[in-house]
C-alpha cells in the first residue's frame, strides 16, 4: 500500500524551508564565528597521498554550532615518550546554504582547517557527515564537522589575521644564524631575507622570526636553498645586509656548531651528530648506509 497522498511530509518545499530556515536561526543564535581555511596543495604526493608543502592563503568567517559543549572531546592530553600530546577533538554543525554563501564551496571537505577564536587553536576536518540529522522532511540541512587539533607540520599560514599566521612562527621549524661584524642595517621581522643577486634569484631564502644586533643571532623560519658561508644575507625591505658566519657541508646544511637550536629541550642537535658518526647523509650516499 503507498503512502497517504494528503500527507506527503517529505516533499513538502514548504516544510523543508520552515526546517531550513530554523536549522539557519539556531545556529546564528547558539553558535559562534569561526574561521574556515580552505587548504592549497602545491606539490601533492600522489604516492603517500599528502602535500607536505600546503598552505592555507584564505580565511572565511562563518558561524558554526559547536556541538561539545562540555568540553573537549577526544583522548584529551597525554604524556608519551616524545612529549605531551594533545589530542583534543570538536564536533562543528554548519548550516549548508550558510557555508556555501560564504565560501563558494559545496561543502567543506577533509583536511581543510577550522580557526576557533575562542582557545586559538587549528583544528583539522577529519570527517564531514551530511546526513546528521537524517533527512528532516526529505532534505539535509547542516554539516556536521569532527575535527581534531591539527598539528602543525611546516604548512605555510598566510591568512592576513594575525591570530593565524601567529601559529605558523610558533610552531614552525626555526633556525638561527650568526652573522659577522660590520654589517649593515637592521632586519624586520616578516620580511624576506635571501642570498644571491635577488630575491627571485635566490640561492638561499627565507622569513625573519626575529633579529638580534647584540648578539648578531638572525631568527629564519620557511628556509629553503643552500646557504652559503662568508656571504651577504640581504633583507627584502629593510635592505640590511650581514655576512653569514656559518660554514656549509656537502649536502648544503649550515655546520651544527654555528646553526644554533631555537629549543633548549630539544634533541635534536645530539642525534644529528650522533647520526653523522654512524651513518652516511651524503648526496652521494641516498639512502645513509652504514659508513
Amino acid at each position: 500500500m503507498a503512502t497517504n497522498l494528503y500527507f506527503q511530509n517529505t516533499t513538502s518545499h514548504a516544510q523543508q524551508e520552515l526546517i531550513n530556515s530554523l536549522t539557519s536561526e539556531v545556529i546564528q543564535i547558539h553558535g559562534m564565528d569561526v574561521f574556515y581555511l580552505p587548504r592549497t596543495l602545491v606539490k601533492e604526493d600522489l604516492i603517500m597521498g599528502e602535500d607536505v608543502l600546503s598552505k592555507f592563503s584564505t580565511a572565511y568567517e562563518i558561524e558554526m554550532y559547536l556541538k561539545t559543549t562540555d568540553g573537549f572531546g577526544g583522548e584529551g592530553d597525554l604524556v608519551t615518550k616524545f612529549g605531551l600530546d594533545v589530542r583534543d577533538e570538536v564536533i562543528f554543525t554548519v548550516h549548508k546554504d550558510r557555508f556555501e554563501l560564504s565560501t563558494d564551496m559545496a561543502k567543506p571537505l577533509e583536511g581543510d582547517l577550522i580557526f576557533l577564536p575562542i582557545s586559538k587553536g587549528l583544528f583539522e576536518i577529519k570527517f564531514v557527515e551530511h546526513e546528521q540529522p537524517f533527512y528532516q522532511a526529505g532534505k539535509n540541512y547542516s554539516f556536521d564537522l569532527t575535527c581534531e587539533l591539527f598539528q602543525y607540520a611546516e604548512e605555510q599560514l598566510e591568512t592576513g589575521i594575525t591570530d593565524i599566521d601567529a601559529i605558523e612562527k610558533e610552531q614552525g621549524y626555526t633556525i638561527d644564524l650568526v652573522m659577522s661584524a660590520g654589517g649593515s642595517g637592521t632586519f624586520t621581522t616578516d620580511e624576506a631575507i635571501y642570498q644571491g643577486p635577488s630575491l627571485a634569484n635566490a640561492t638561499f631564502k627565507g622569513m625573519v622570526v626575529s633579529w638580534d644586533s647584540t648578539t648578531r643571532v638572525l631568527r629564519l623560519n620557511d628556509t629553503s636553498g643552500a646557504m652559503a658561508a662568508s656571504t651577504n644575507v640581504i633583507g627584502e625591505t629593510s635592505a640590511a645586509s650581514w655576512s653569514l658566519s656559518s660554514t656549509t657541508d656537502s649536502t648544503g646544511k649550515a655546520d651544527l656548531d654555528q646553526v644554533l637550536p631555537t629549543d633548549d629541550n630539544a634533541d635534536n642537535l645530539e642525534f644529528e651528530i650522533e647520526a653523522d658518526s654512524i651513518l652516511d647523509f651524503s648526496e652521494n650516499n641516498p639512502f645513509g648506509d652504514v659508513r
